[in-house]
């Protein structure tokens, strides 16, 4: 990275009467302040004769004149933006460090000045100035040497832009990005940020935390982020998960029960949640992650009906008169494989498990069965074991979207015949992370 330091500069008509005293002697005295590795004079077609005039007096300076492309861009501020943007962009793609960039705005038309301003803090540059006077003519014009150069740090507005893109992402989900786009405090430190504003960066990247582990199911690590119940903005207060929600994540992030009965009482959170990531992954595109997870509830449902029959998948009794028949079944059908043993247990997959289910009389084992072997045109989740995410060598979702939504839109009905009506309060608690549902 160069780290050596560029100043830009626009570059006005001056005063044409006295254009020595009001043009080239105040940007000479800029260039002049400061040891550039290089000067970048941002002209208009009507001063390109100026900036010339400037870079062939200035001869031990490495000088670039870059004027903007038609005639009256100077009066139209987009135009500007649009020229002076692109040059900045250049000079880092160079290897130059944007707090290596220097923005002087003071000559040039008005548009040209606020366009370089705001293209300078589009790219982080940390400084720009301006040569002011202590004394003015009656025209309020500069009096000819008593100028001085004014530099002012662009950290308000920085920081304000910064907070604005973390808000972008939380918007949208990102809450990885946000938090890596977020100073730390130490780094705060050192940016300087008003205090306002750096109690707000704080307090939005511990939400980014606190989100990015619920959205990854860390719950544990969620719990131990500290939150504040307000922040001091209107615009971060949307985002501050109410006590609700902060409850039913520490309740995810408690040890898993030993009871059958109340392993079902957990397992019914936490398929809401699953679910609800997985509707936030169908959001996002990521299709082949929204049908994993489809397939997971499904499996979990099942799970959680064998756990009100005081069965469990993974430790199925051999000696249970309904499993032992269910066994033996499988063991004459030479098509299908039994149940696998272990320990003296048996073990049973999400299609074997909804099988038993409908032995034992379940009312949802119909649906479970149904909804993992769907007809043509709609998600079959009995083919996620070839899904490159388990043991295939490609994406089983396809790129279209609609039938993972009616996938979802049933699997919702199939939580709420299991849960009933309090499962429509987890889906809201649930849903709480996605941003994008709210305005």
């Amino acid at each position: 990275m160069n780290h050596e330091s560029v100043l830009v500069c626009t570059v006005g008509t001056g005063d044409i009467s006295r254009i020595e005293e009001t043009l080239f002697e105040p940007l000479t005295k800029s260039i002049r302040r400061g040891q550039w590795n290089k000067v970048v004079l941002l002209p208009s077609q009507a001063t390109l004769n100026h900036a010339e005039e400037l870079r062939s007096r200035l001869g031990d300076v490495v000088i670039e004149v870059k004027p903007l492309l038609n005639a009256k861009d100077e009066d139209d501020p987009d135009s500007c933006f649009a020229h002076f943007d692109r040059i900045l962009s250049e000079i880092l793609g160079a290897g130059f460090a944007s707090d290596s960039l220097v923005a002087d705005f003071t000559r040039g038309t008005k548009a040209m000045s606020a366009a370089l301003v705001l293209a300078a803090i589009r790219h982080d540059v940390p400084v720009v100035r301006y040569v002011a006077g202590e004394k003015r003519d009656e025209r309020g014009m500069v009096v000819p040497g008593s100028e001085t150069i004014v530099e002012v740090k662009t950290i308000i507005a920085s920081a304000r832009r910064l907070l604005d893109e973390a808000m972008m992402f939380f918007r949208v989900g990102n809450f990885g990005a946000a938090f890596d786009l977020l100073p730390s405090e130490t780094q705060l430190t050192d940016l300087r940020w008003p205090s306002e504003l750096a109690t707000q960066a704080i307090l939005a990247r511990n939400l980014a935390a606190f989100y990015a582990a619920w959205d990854r199911l860390d719950y544990k690590r969620a719990t131990e982020i500290e939150l504040v119940s307000h922040v001091p903005s209107s615009t971060w207060h949307k985002f501050v998960p109410p006590a609700e929600v902060r409850e039913w994540v520490a309740d995810s992030a408690k040890p898993f029960p030993e009871q059958n009965h109340h392993r079902a009482i957990r397992l019914r959170s936490l398929v809401v949640d699953l679910f609800a990531n997985g509707e936030r992954r169908l959001r996002d595109c990521q299709y082949e992650d929204a049908v994993i997870r489809a397939y997971r509830v499904l499996e979990l449902v099942g799970q959680i009906r064998l756990f009100d029959h005081d069965l469990d998948s993974d430790a199925l009794p051999g000696e249970h008169p309904v499993v032992k028949a269910f066994q033996d079944e499988l063991r004459a059908d030479k098509r299908q494989e039994p149940l696998t043993e272990k320990n003296g247990l048996l073990k049973a997959p999400r299609e074997k498990v909804a099988r038993l289910l409908k032995r034992l009389g379940d009312p949802l084992a119909k649906r479970l069965l149904q909804l993992g072997n769907q007809s043509e045109g709609e998600v079959k989740l009995s083919k996620r074991n070839y899904s490159v995410w388990i043991h295939g060598f490609e994406a089983v979702a396809g790129s279209d979207p609609e039938p993972i939504r009616r996938l979802y839109f049933e699997l919702e009905k199939l939580l709420i015949e299991d849960g009933g009506n309090i499962v429509q309060t987890r889906l809201k608690l649930a849903r709480w992370l996605d941003f994008s549902r709210r305005d």
